[in-house]
């Protein structure tokens, strides 16, 4: 299910110029260090590319995310998983 005013106000925020020094700035891909939609936009990619992706690949490694940040507890250094993101 998608949620349309959700994507439309992420796209908003993605796509809003930013001001700089008196003089507007047009952007086109990411979102301004310490922006206040940054934490939420990187929790969501991180959902589905590394939580979703450590359940599917590594199912029997326990692991915790903290915002940006991962742990994966490995009991051998064979368990530790590769770097495939």
């Amino acid at each position: 299910m998608q949620c349309k005013w959700a994507l439309l106000y992420i796209e908003r925020w993605l796509t809003a110029p930013l001001e700089q020094d008196g003089q507007r700035i047009e952007r086109d891909r990411g979102t301004p260090q310490g922006g206040v939609m940054s934490p939420i936009l990187s929790n969501l990619f991180l959902h589905y590319a590394f939580d979703l992706w450590m359940k599917r690949t590594y199912p029997d490694l326990p692991w915790c995310r903290y915002a940006d940040d991962g742990l994966v507890h490995c009991r051998t250094e064979q368990e530790q998983p590769e770097r495939q993101l």
